[in-house]
């Protein structure tokens, strides 16, 4: 299991080039990923009940299964449990969602889950130091879309990959100098189960 710990900061469409070309970020190569996940939960969203997210992400033709476990946000920074599975194809691999199921969840059948909404954007990273911590900047353009409805995402994700957590607020003031950010205490999930509840029954 991992700890993820990010900085989330919505911006205007329009602004992520001023951010790829701020002058700390000028050097640093770009890597620009499509990413399309699907989320999954029970007919009665018994996962979202209890704050948990679990979804399959298409990463450029690899298939990665991600469950997180309720976390906190605060002023945009979040912490929760998380963990990785590459899989072979779109399908959810219950095997291995057993062994780390949260105790919460127990008595749920995994083979009763089922999607509930997608999002698909395109996302632009970029791994470098900032007062000696090793952050990963991402910038995520795109949509949520569920029951036939849909909302832009545009969204700033500055991930610690290592270091002290101070320095992830020290980039998004210096970043804040250039565009306007806001924390971002929604998550992706979050939204998209909102929207799905806002797009009727099932």
């Amino acid at each position: 299991m991992g700890h993820e710990v990010e900085l989330k900061l919505s911006l205007a469409a329009c602004d992520h080039q001023k951010v790829l070309k701020a002058a700390c970020l000028v050097d640093q190569p770009v890597v620009t990923l499509h990413l399309k996940n699907t989320y999954f939960d029970t007919p009665d969203e018994r996962l979202n009940q209890h704050r948990v997210a679990l979804r399959i992400r298409e990463k450029n033709g690899v298939y990665i299964q991600t469950l997180k476990t309720k976390g906190v946000s605060v002023n945009g920074i979040s912490r929760r449990g998380e963990w990785e599975w590459q899989l072979e194809g779109n399908e959810l691999d219950g095997e291995r969602l057993a062994k780390v199921w949260p105790e919460a969840l127990q008595g749920i059948d995994i083979a009763s889950l089922e999607p509930v909404f997608t999002t698909d954007f395109e996302r632009k990273v970029i791994d470098f130091q900032w007062q000696s911590a090793l952050i990963e900047l991402a910038l995520d353009c795109g949509e949520v879309k569920a029951r036939g409805k849909s909302q832009p995402i545009s969204e700033l994700e500055l991930e610690l990959k290592g270091g002290d957590e101070s320095a992830l607020q020290s980039l998004a003031d210096e970043l804040g100098k250039l565009v306007k950010l806001k924390p971002e205490n929604i998550s992706k999930a979050e939204r998209g189960y909102r929207l799905a509840e806002a797009g009727g029954e099932r």
